[in-house]
């Protein structure tokens, strides 16, 4: 399993080697003031009617150009602000170690304080990237409520967000996986003696910027920021469209990476209307004492493939949170494709540690027991409404 050793926070006053001499940022300068706008806009409660000065923040920092440079405008707001650094097992323990030393230094040098934790992934089960990704979440979480802190930003940024986009269209998402990363989401760590439960917000205040416009900071302040050469492995699907499909792009449109963090933000209200439309039909759903549910097959029938897609994955995200890595669009294309079919007999599925059963009046999900198998689709014969294989996200 992956864990997470305990918090170690260290002030800046500890920092590892000599600061970094640097040069004040302007903090009117075009990018700077973008990324100090949507920072204060995302620590601003929802109902206010302006944006406030900003909230204590702690920022996840890699040492890399992106991260450096939300620390360095951050710096200049004269709010509290927190650098935190996750070590993962992933690389080689020299390479990690100086990264988090890059990262110290820089705080060192803006006297911020500094955190570090340490997640451990490798030997564990699944995709290595998703369990780091997962526990780099949950590490700075742990270190956000021992800081009290309530928002983490984090250094997403508009070419991040097209490389998201078009990841999400390569593979046949939906508006979901096409809105990208969220500008803001909650994020919450269960009461563990002897913490309370703590509630706090992911932000990322640098979506209306560029790569380019980070390194432009970074040059700014006469920072020389880390590479990370693992972005050099294109057998990974973001990393080569960084090297070979968006350089294309903002050579025919520069302003493609900008223009498709908007796309990717109507996207997003798109996805909410349709979560809106699934939790209307899940409140049809009966629930029973061994924690399942049961929804008439008529209610699923009658809505559009967008919408019984995300039914399926609220449903099945309420049964079963641990297996949402687990659940692809084909998995569970396949439930949705019978669900519009006119079979009428009783069939089993099974995915991310969900069973469905479906006949011809209900389908009721349930948490899987390890006996049970996937079943394989009716024939095409059988179908009375056909889907698509990739059900949108």
């Amino acid at each position: 399993m992956s864990r997470t050793r305990d918090a170690q926070i260290l002030t800046s006053a500890q920092g590892r080697g000599r600061p970094p001499i640097l040069r004040d940022l302007d903090r009117r300068s075009p990018p700077v003031a973008r990324i100090l706008r949507d920072w204060r806009r995302l620590t601003t409660p929802a109902d206010a009617r302006r944006a406030g000065p900003g909230a204590p923040t702690l920022v996840a920092c890699s040492g890399g150009a992106d991260s450096s440079a939300l620390v360095m405008a951050l710096a200049t707001a004269g709010v509290r602000v927190v650098v935190a650094h996750i070590v993962h097992d992933l690389r080689d323990a020299p390479l990690a170690l100086a990264d988090r030393d890059a990262a110290q230094n820089l705080a060192a040098r803006f006297n911020l304080e500094f955190v570090e934790s340490t997640a451990t992934v490798r030997g564990a089960k699944g995709n290595a990237e998703n369990l780091a990704r997962r526990e780099r979440y949950r590490a700075l979480a742990r270190l956000a409520r021992d800081a009290d802190v309530s928002f983490i930003a984090t250094a997403h940024h508009a070419d991040d967000q097209l490389e998201s986009v078009l990841m999400a269209l390569v593979r046949g998402a939906g508006p979901t996986g096409l809105a990208g990363v969220a500008p803001s989401r909650a994020i919450a760590l269960d009461a563990a003696a002897p913490h309370p439960a703590w509630r706090g917000r992911i932000i990322r205040p640098m979506l209306g910027v560029t790569r380019a416009d980070a390194e432009a900071i970074c040059r700014a302040a006469g920072y020389e920021p880390r590479i990370d050469h693992t972005n050099a492995d294109t057998s990974r699907l973001r990393n080569a469209l960084r090297a070979h499909v968006t350089p294309a792009l903002r050579s025919i449109r520069p302003s493609a990476p900008l223009k498709s963090a908007q796309a990717a933000a109507l996207l997003a209200d798109a996805a909410a209307l349709i979560r809106a439309k699934a939790r209307r039909v899940l409140k049809v759903a009966t629930a029973d004492d061994a924690g399942g549910i049961t929804i008439p097959r008529r209610a699923l029938a009658a809505i559009p493939e967008s919408v019984l897609g995300e039914t399926l994955r609220l449903a099945s995200r309420r049964i079963a949170p641990a297996g949402a890595d687990r659940r692809s669009s084909r998995s569970l294309g396949a439930l949705a494709r019978a669900v519009g079919d006119s079979d009428g007999s009783t069939r089993r599925f099974t995915f991310g540690g969900v069973l469905a059963v479906l006949n011809a009046q209900t389908l009721a999900l349930s948490p899987a027991a390890a006996s049970h198998a996937t079943l394989p689709e009716p024939p095409r014969a059988d179908r009375r409404r056909p889907r698509r294989t990739d059900l949108p996200r």
